[in-house]
């Protein structure tokens, strides 16, 4: 018997409905996909966090999809390659902490690594508001501020396994970091800590410890062989081969029942579908990015998604002629604060010199988000201060080599929110509607704490895979 067009469509369509049921796929994710493929786990984001997850689950022969929206792997790791001298400069990531999670890691991709310290270095300070080079306050009370603040930061060893916070918090960590510094005499100590993190005198001292912690002062780091970090995410990538989709976004995220995932992926080859067992979130859990993966949100998770508050965090690799360099590392100060001595925001952080004479790494940091183009604009009106004030002799104006915008950069709450549990609800979502969660969000930007954060995170996945 011969079937009509009609009934030949009608068949197909009926047949791929029972495909579906039959797989536990939802029939309310729209896509229009070119292909159609099945996973242990879709992770999204392919930094530090989420590359180091799919490795792991690569290794227990797990079938792994990690989706990243840059051609790349590595998020923050930034590494730019002079070709004519052999020359490399990290302007992101640039050591790693000297623990088991780090050197297993490298061991298994390949990469050779040694160990080494960050010396430590006097800082020039210069108001970038006034274009004003600041009197140098006495090396010996900044020693004693950070003594006085490592002796504090003892008392919380739990801040170095993300945030596993004790009921209640210790008040002390949830009070703004520059009234700590006045409780505790160490306003000296303030400058020195304040890269990085925002507003520092009105955010929250944890976060202040969690990002200047334990780990940095003990000062024991690895550093690549090849000094080329983006050698690790590269090798990454070859190792996990086609479960690896770069320039690929999510276009619709529906999780409907255990061991139920579907994402809807667009790659430059095509749509794709995933079904997979769960999902993993890496990339920095704010709204407006969550939102844009299409993923189906709980009332939960957007309550406290919709706390998270993210700096912006801008990184430059500028050429700067005639720059002078025994004024370096310069770091933004304020003339007119003379007890915490820190510059407000937006503005640079701090200029450091790389092994290119005049190439230079710039440090931008803001309390919101803001457009890249104003970003370089306002740097280099604050380079034209540097100029003004004799430090630049160079003719020509500065020159953008790289720029590299990391944020939004890591999220955060106010006090109040930690001390009424916030951290308990965040870490509750674990294993809920099939989703896992990882990342700086979850612990501090660094990528050894992650990756041993996400050690942690993955065991509790891997025993879900395996039941």
């Amino acid at each position: 018997m011969q079937l009509s067009t009609t009934n030949l469509v009608t068949s197909f369509i009926l047949g791929l409905s029972v495909v579906r049921k039959v797989l536990g796929l939802s029939p309310s994710l729209h896509c229009d996909y070119d292909t159609f493929d099945t996973t242990d786990v879709v992770i999204l984001g392919g930094g530090a966090a989420g590359t180091y997850a799919a490795v792991q689950l690569h290794r227990q022969n797990r079938t792994v999809a990690l989706i990243e929206k840059q051609g790349r792997l590595g998020g923050q790791v930034n590494t730019f390659l002079e070709q004519e001298r052999g020359i490399s400069v990290e302007y992101g990531v640039s050591h790693y902490m000297n623990e088991d999670v780090t050197t297993e890691l490298f061991d298994y991709l390949g990469i050779p690594y040694y160990h080494g310290t960050v010396p430590k270095e006097t800082v020039t300070h210069f108001d970038f508001e006034t274009g004003r080079l600041l009197e140098e306050q006495h090396q010996n009370d900044t020693a004693q501020a950070i003594q006085v603040y490592k002796q504090h930061l003892a008392q919380y060893p739990y801040l170095e396994d993300g945030f596993s916070l004790p009921d209640p918090v210790p008040e002390d960590l949830v009070l703004p970091f520059g009234s700590f510094a006045t409780k505790y005499g160490i306003e000296k100590a303030v400058a020195s800590l304040s890269v990085g993190m925002g507003s520092v005198l009105d955010i929250p001292t944890i976060y202040v410890m969690k990002h200047y912690g334990l780990g940095v002062f003990k000062n024991d780091f690895l550093f690549t062989s090849h000094k080329n970090n983006q050698e690790i995410y590269d090798t990454a990538e070859a190792v996990l081969g086609s479960s690896v989709l770069l320039s690929s976004r999510a276009l619709a995220i529906q999780r409907t029942r255990e061991n139920n995932v579907e994402i809807c992926v667009k790659t430059p080859t095509g749509t794709r579908l995933l079904h997979a067992k769960y999902l993993m979130i890496t990339l920095p859990p704010t709204l407006d990015n969550l939102r844009s993966t299409g993923l189906d949100l709980t009332r939960e998770e957007t309550a406290l998604f919709s706390e998270l508050a993210p700096i912006g965090f801008y990184v430059a690799l500028v050429r700067i002629a005639g720059l002078q360099r025994d004024i370096l590392p310069l770091q933004n100060a304020a003339a007119n604060d003379t007890t915490y001595r820190v510059a407000q925001l937006p503005g640079i952080w701090d200029i450091n010199p790389t092994a290119i004479h005049d190439l230079f790494i710039v440090e931008y940091g803001s309390d919101i988000v803001l457009p890249d183009d104003l970003v370089y604009d306002q740097l280099l009106k604050a380079l034209d201060r540097l100029r003004d004030a004799g430090f630049i002799t160079g003719e020509g104006r500065p020159e953008l080599i790289r720029f590299a915008n990391h944020s939004p950069f890591y999220p955060h709450v106010q006090g109040k929110a930690i001390h009424e549990g916030f951290y308990g609800r965040l870490n509750g979502l674990q294993g809920k509607t099939n989703t896992f969660w990882a990342g700086s969000t979850f612990h501090v930007p660094d990528s050894t704490s992650i990756w041993r954060s996400t050690r942690k995170i993955l065991a509790d996945l891997t025993a879900n895979l395996s039941t």
